[in-house]
């Protein structure tokens, strides 16, 4: 990320840019070539679709990685039969973003998609501007951030321009500023104040009443297939050209993005690998296994990136998922997806972390059915590295969309740590 810098922002062009944004898309779809239209559905949308039984995006029902929304009331996709006996509803009082379990760098992880880009071949960040009466480049927002006021932002959900991915900006107003005087960018440039760069933010714009996916009667939200109890992002209020709207906060190590002068400000974007396999036509189809999330491969960036591509990965010869004996109808789904499935050995079944290994992939797997071995005999394909190392790039497909897709935190661990 961009360190925070000491000189004040040239005010012109973050305006310059905001101010042609209509106007060059407009004249950008007149002109452009036949083709594949790029388009962006938010977390807004996709709970509007899932609510009104609209078909998904595209790129996200040819996919398999589970519905992202799931409706008040409605049955929760990895709560109920197959992977349960009965169904499990959404909590009546919201809507729930579906918790989707994955795995990354050898570890079960949960992670959200919330939002979809087709057709996008790159996103960028954008300004988020924070009030504050003096800067301090050590603790910028901590001691000095003006009392009461919102954050602003000048590019919403309805521009080709929106992200999530933001970077801060702090801008310097007079001590007594009252907290509503600034409600928009151009009354922020147009004030000349002083303003200087931070760090990122990755913060959804999204409905108030849509969080994490639970069940009737539950606490908290959990993890699918583990049963582990997952946090939920930070919400907040922002100004966005002078009315409020609402937003999730995820934090400020969910992303990266490059500093180069001819890409600087593009979001740098993760791998997220999806086991696949070859239909009758030669097409590439997903089995609906959990994915396998990469790192975004930079030199000193967080754990995790919450801007990924989906891979088709084909599966190995050979390899298969974990699946315990108490999940048959799970089993028979499989089966008939064209999912190998090898029986585990009760004792491996047993073991108090065998909850952390339900639907890994094994390379090897005879290992479930080991003894006192399982699971350390096992090869699994549960990283970036054991994924590359293990399949051929011939068997592996990048995908022409993008997913917001921050990971959340649960069993101690949080993203980006």
């Amino acid at each position: 990320m961009h360190p925070p810098s000491s000189r004040p922002i040239l005010a012109a062009l973050p305006l310059l840019t905001a101010l042609l944004s209509t106007a060059c898309g407009d004249r950008a779809r007149d002109d452009a070539p036949a083709g594949p239209v790029p388009r962006i559905w938010t977390l807004r949308h996709l709970r509007d679709d899932a609510a009104a039984h609209r078909p998904l995006p595209e790129g996200l029902a040819a996919l398999a990685v589970g519905e992202p929304v799931t409706p008040r009331g409605r049955p929760l996709p990895q709560w109920s039969p197959p992977y349960h006996r009965l169904e499990r509803l959404q909590d009546q009082g919201q809507d729930g973003f579906n918790v989707l379990p994955a795995f990354r760098e050898g570890r079960p992880v949960a992670l959200a998609v919330l939002e979809v880009w087709e057709h996008m071949p790159e996103v960028w960040v954008q300004p988020w501007y924070v009030l504050v009466t003096d800067y301090d480049p050590a603790r910028p927002a901590d001691v000095h951030r003006l009392a009461g006021a919102l954050p602003l932002v000048d590019i919403g959900e309805d521009s080709v321009f929106y992200s999530p991915f933001w970077e801060v900006t702090y801008v310097v107003v007079p001590q007594g500023t009252p907290p509503d005087r600034y409600r928009s960018a151009v009354d922020l440039y147009s004030s000349g104040l002083p303003m200087y760069r931070g760090g990122g933010l990755l913060a959804p714009l999204a409905p108030a009443d849509v969080m994490p996916a639970m069940a009737e009667g539950g606490v908290t939200p959990l993890r699918p297939l583990s049963g582990d109890s997952v946090g939920a992002p930070g919400r907040g209020e922002v100004w966005l050209r002078g009315r409020r709207v609402t937003y999730l906060d995820f934090g400020t190590r969910a992303f990266t993005w490059n500093t180069k002068a001819e890409r600087n400000g593009v979001v740098d974007e993760a791998p997220l690998y999806l086991f696949a396999t070859v239909d009758t036509t030669g097409r590439a189809v997903p089995l609906g296994l959990p994915p396998v999330l990469g790192s975004d491969g930079r030199a000193g960036a967080p754990r995790i990136g919450a801007l990924t591509r989906p891979h088709l990965v084909l599966l190995p010869p050979g390899a298969a998922p974990f699946v315990p004996s108490e999940l048959g109808s799970l089993k028979a789904e499989l089966r008939e997806r064209g999912v190998p499935v090898v029986d585990a050995h009760p004792t491996a079944e047993q073991l108090a972390e065998a909850k952390d290994y339900v639907l890994r992939v094994a390379l090897n797997p005879e290992c479930f059915q080991e003894l006192t071995r399982f699971p350390q005999a096992c090869r699994w394909l549960d990283s970036r590295a054991a994924v590359e190392a293990s399949v051929e790039p011939a068997a592996v497909f990048p995908q022409d969309v993008l997913f917001t897709s921050p990971v959340l935190p649960f069993a101690g661990w949080t993203p980006g740590s």
